[in-house]
């Protein structure tokens, strides 16, 4: 999409990719009454409110999309504190970028609550800190990966989730794509994703939380199981067994999901080690999550 086009409205184009089945809900209900412009900041809140009535931040301030202000001259003026002092959500209209995150508002908002809190947290110790610390905390720059290019990839077969840490893609992706088509399933948090799925290319590529879930999950409908990820999402970052860095997140080629792309039915198209790289040591802080997480979810 040129620069010059990135921002036309397109009421269709949900139906476009399949990268974008877990928002086509949410999109029909915009579109519904936005065919050929833009939804609103009313609309947004009227979306996020009837999907999460009461929905506050960690500080009790209601959750509201407001028009983005101006350039910040104080701490409590940047982007995370205003959503986690007044509940303020600047958003850009006519920017897709910012419908993306509205989206996930309404699909993870308790999770956006709590890294909203961490995010806010992790910035005023660092603001408040003597000599004054302008670099990003390694918990800032996790939750920033997370909430603008981070995926939630369940299965109920940890040895799938053990060739992602392994980076195994041909493996998983074509000689067990059978077994993943039925026990793994690839969920977008990062709103940025969705916003490069407007153009998908090969190397986009999602930093992925792995979570073993029970075989029941993938049996739910969607809106129960966005549900239930938020929940224990929300439950695992607010226990202390989950704190949170990059280390904690795997690289994920999304085009390799079947389906996502349109040449990924033959199996060359996973012979591109450029974007399906090889495996590289990682540390074993994403089983401790799985493990963790397998807990919560039984």
């Amino acid at each position: 999409m040129s620069n010059n086009n990135r921002h036309h409205w397109n009421a269709a184009f949900a139906e476009q990719s399949p990268l974008f089945e877990q928002a086509r809900e949410l999109v029909a209900e915009l579109c519904s009454r936005h065919l050929t412009d833009w939804p609103t900041l009313a609309d947004y809140q009227q979306l996020l409110t009837g999907k999460n009535p009461g929905l506050c931040s960690q500080h009790g301030a209601p959750i509201q999309f407001v028009a983005q202000g101006g350039k910040p001259l104080h701490f409590e003026e940047h982007y995370e504190p205003r959503i986690y002092l007044k509940g303020e959500v600047q958003t850009r209209c006519q920017n897709w970028h910012d419908f993306f995150q509205v989206l996930i508002w309404c699909q993870f908002p308790e999770t956006k609550v709590v890294l909203n809190a961490l995010h806010y947290h992790a910035a005023i110790k660092r603001h408040t800190a003597t000599p004054y610390k302008n670099n990003r905390s390694p918990l800032e720059n996790a939750i920033t990966l997370f909430d603008e290019c981070g995926v939630i990839v369940t299965s109920s077969d940890p040895s799938l989730l053990d060739l992602i840490r392994n980076f195994q893609w041909q493996e998983l992706f074509w000689h067990r794509r059978n077994e993943l088509n039925k026990n793994l399933q690839c969920f977008i948090f990062g709103h940025a994703l969705f916003e490069k799925a407007l153009q998908p290319y090969i190397g986009m590529t999602g930093h992925a939380l792995l979570l073993d879930i029970e075989d029941y999950f993938h049996h739910l409908g969607q809106v129960q199981q966005l549900r239930q990820l938020d929940e224990k999402l929300c439950a695992l970052l607010n226990s202390n067994r989950m704190g949170m860095s990059t280390d904690m997140l795997t690289p994920f080629p999304l085009l390799g999901m079947p389906g996502w792309h349109r040449q990924n039915d033959q199996e060359d198209f996973y012979g591109n080690t450029a974007y399906f790289r090889s495996s590289r040591n990682k540390t074993s802080t994403n089983r401790s999550i799985s493990q963790a997480s397998s807990a919560e979810f039984s």
